[in-house]
């Protein structure tokens, strides 16, 4: 059973997604402040695979989200730093539902492994570790529902001009 944990809130922003799906389908449009993506499901899952799965958008908001909290921590430590790199996996399993005998996907892990290039000292490193997972709207949503994502650490040697 997870536990949830209230933090309060300073103040609120909204951040507006619409979705648009025409009859017969699952293709779905999405419009999020003036950008525009499909989400779909695969053929066996009855769409046409036009686009990424909502799950997939997911993971890939937990693998940007987090990247930009380490640009930013980076930048504010005054810390040198090359090529970001994250892949991020959310497992799902099926779990019960709202109505009895119900069985829906539920998220179950994430993972991340996390790859920088930086000269930074050890100690810095790890400061940044902290303060930038501790940024990440993505990852305290789910650390919030009980899923604490895993994170692998690689940090590469500063290569080029940065």
């Amino acid at each position: 059973m997870a536990t949830l944990r209230i933090k309060e809130i300073e103040e609120a922003n909204t951040r507006t997604a619409k979705s648009v799906m025409a009859a017969g389908g699952l293709r779905c449009n999405v419009e999020m402040e003036g950008h525009i993506t499909v989400i779909d499901e695969p053929p066996e899952r009855g769409g046409t695979n036009m686009g990424a799965t909502p799950l997939l958008h997911m993971s890939a908001a937990l693998a940007s989200c987090q990247t930009v909290q380490i640009a930013k921590v980076a930048e504010s430590m005054r810390l040198n730093f090359g090529e970001i790199k994250i892949d991020a996996t959310i497992d799902t399993g099926r779990g019960d539902g709202r109505e009895d005998g119900a069985r829906i996907i539920r998220i179950v892990g994430a993972k991340m492994v996390v790859s920088i290039e930086t000269d930074a000292s050890e100690k810095k490193i790890e400061r940044l570790k902290r303060l930038a997972v501790d940024r990440c709207p993505i990852g305290a949503l789910l650390d919030d529902a009980g899923v604490e994502p895993e994170i692998i650490w690689q940090i590469l040697p500063l290569t080029g001009e940065q």
